[in-house]
């Protein structure tokens, strides 16, 4: 009986993924506002490891101002990252029938990077405008995941209750300055909550539903 115990204990240490948690995959929703009016919905989906960084994420974007076709963004974007480092980056944005497409790999000194099929290269510690992250708050070296224009910023940092839904969540507020001008609302679990930043020239309101 002793040695039954033994083995599986043995066995349950040898499986895969026995001693580490699973990777958690989340599909979540947010709304995008113009003022009062809904004007489009972000798809957001994280695949997360086990101590909560993300790993892979996708950004599916649909925005029509004015509650019809006239002017239409739509974005879709995927990263891949490794211990909080930016590994891999590919996007399409639509901005009313503007084609920008990215594709950007990390190597050991820096980016390589195309937009629109020119080559480019980005520094390591420049850190993209995917307003999903935590980490985007510690740094004020940024490039726009549009067109991977690099972005001189100023953050500041306050606590701020925020009603959303009809509940009160406490949150921290980052105001960003400079070459891009945002707020960003994070809970106490480091996840996004709301933003307030530029689409297309027009500052939206995005909340997570």
């Amino acid at each position: 009986m002793l040695r039954a115990i033994a083995t599986l204990i043995i066995l349950t240490a040898l499986l895969p993924g026995a001693a580490l948690a699973e990777k958690v995959q989340k599909n979540q929703f947010a709304s995008v506002y113009l003022k009062d009016d809904k004007i489009g919905q972000v798809h957001l989906t994280t695949i997360r490891n086990e101590k909560g960084e993300i790993e892979e994420m996708s950004a599916n974007a649909s925005v029509s101002f004015l509650g019809m076709e006239v002017y239409g963004f739509t974005q879709n974007l995927k990263e891949s990252w490794s211990s909080g480092e930016l590994q891999k980056m590919d996007g399409k944005t639509d901005d009313d029938g503007t084609a920008h497409e990215i594709s950007l790999t990390r190597n050991m000194e820096d980016f390589k990077a195309t937009y629109n099929g020119k080559d480019l290269t980005l520094p390591l510690n420049a850190f993209p405008t995917s307003p999903w992250h935590y980490s985007i708050t510690d740094n004020t070296l940024l490039f726009n995941i549009v067109d991977f224009d690099l972005l001189n910023v100023k953050i500041a940092k306050e606590a701020e209750t925020v009603k959303i839904n009809g509940k009160n969540i406490e949150t921290e507020k980052f105001t960003f300055t400079g070459d891009w001008e945002a707020k960003l609302w994070f809970d106490g679990n480091k996840e996004f909550v709301k933003g307030e930043y530029d689409v297309s020239g027009r500052q939206v309101t995005v909340i997570l539903d």
